[in-house]
């Protein structure tokens, strides 16, 4: 590998390993958040996915989802479903939330 390759690819990895506590910084805020708007809908012990329309899922059910991403879940709350409060989150919220909800895809069940 050239030297030049060799800078490029530290480079790179310094770059990951620096956003990781910014990341985690974010998964916190995201988790606090939860925990005061969201807990008490979706984020009950042994929660699982909606098996029906009436049922709520959990957020790692959410996580887990095929295909979900941060940005889709930012979309839905930006879109203020009709079936969950508005909380008027900003777009920081959002982000945070999405992160923390994200986070949990590959947690133990």
């Amino acid at each position: 590998m050239t030297p030049f390759r060799l800078a490029l690819r530290a480079s790179t990895l310094a770059a990951a390993f620096a956003s990781l506590p910014a990341h985690a910084d974010e998964i916190a805020k995201g988790r606090a958040l939860a925990e005061r708007l969201c807990a008490s809908c979706h984020m009950g012990q042994d929660q699982g996915e909606k098996k029906s329309a009436n049922e709520i899922p959990g957020f790692q059910a959410v996580a887990r989802r095929p295909d979900q991403t941060i940005e889709g879940i930012v979309a839905w709350l930006r879109s203020v479903p009709p079936m969950m409060p508005d909380h008027h989150l900003t777009q920081d919220e959002m982000s945070a939330l999405a992160d923390f909800i994200m986070s949990l895809r590959d947690a133990p069940q």
